[in-house]
């Protein structure tokens, strides 16, 4: 028995799909493509699988993972050829690999954030820039406050590690890095509603590219 990492895109309308079902969906894939699947023990058994870091509903990624322990000696390619093209709509996998980080080392995540603009793309950076150059930028934040979820503001500028903005055609790309660990999670949609606010007709799309450790070194 060894674990193995499987690498994967979920894009498309498959960003409306929920962890919960990513989880089912996933389980069946691996049934139907025969992985040696390595199973629990007990009066249940069933595959050890796991996710490195759930993705926010409706956001598109280039970079998920997922853990599973296999029994045999099939290689990390013949995993990968079981498995791709045995996938649910919007699902690529990319690679199959061994697992380097534990999960718990995440710490950051670079996104994409893509903003379809009617009006000048140039002045909608100059915007973007504008808000990202000040000291504050507050937002309402869902926490916890005892056994209770409350709204709390925090100022996003104090969570932003790197950005970079850049604009062609009717699009501006954001490329930012946020936390995006166990103990601080920023979703990039706090910052694009604030920006989607302030510039009429813009519409936007989120896109996790990497998963970063502390020393910002991607995870894998």
């Amino acid at each position: 028995m060894r674990c193995v990492r499987v690498w994967f895109k979920k894009m498309g309308m498959s960003r409306y799909v929920s962890h919960l079902d990513l989880m089912r969906a996933m389980t069946r894939a691996l049934r139907r493509a025969k992985v040696p699947l390595w199973y629990t023990e007990g009066y249940n058994p069933h595959p050890y699988i796991t996710f490195a870091l759930p993705l926010s509903l409706g956001m598109e990624s280039l970079c998920e993972s997922m853990d599973m322990r296999i029994e045999g000696d099939s290689t990390n390619e013949e995993i990968f050829s079981m498995l791709k093209d045995n996938m649910p709509p919007g699902i690529e996998i990319i690679n199959v690999s061994e697992p380097v980080f534990d999960p718990k080392k995440i710490v950051y995540g670079e996104f994409d954030i893509l903003f379809d603009c009617k009006n000048n793309a140039e002045y909608v950076a100059e915007l973007v820039k504008d808000i990202l150059s000040k000291d504050e930028l507050i937002v309402q934040k869902l926490g916890k406050k005892g056994r209770h979820k409350v709204l709390k503001d925090i100022n996003l500028i104090e969570f932003i590690k790197e950005y970079t903005v850049s604009h062609y055609g009717e699009r501006v790309k954001l490329s930012i890095i946020l936390p995006a660990g166990s103990s601080t999670n920023i979703n990039p949609s706090l910052l694009a509603d604030e920006i989607k606010k302030r510039v009429e007709d813009t519409s936007y799309t989120l896109i996790r590219k990497r998963l970063l450790t502390e020393n910002l070194e991607q995870f894998s």
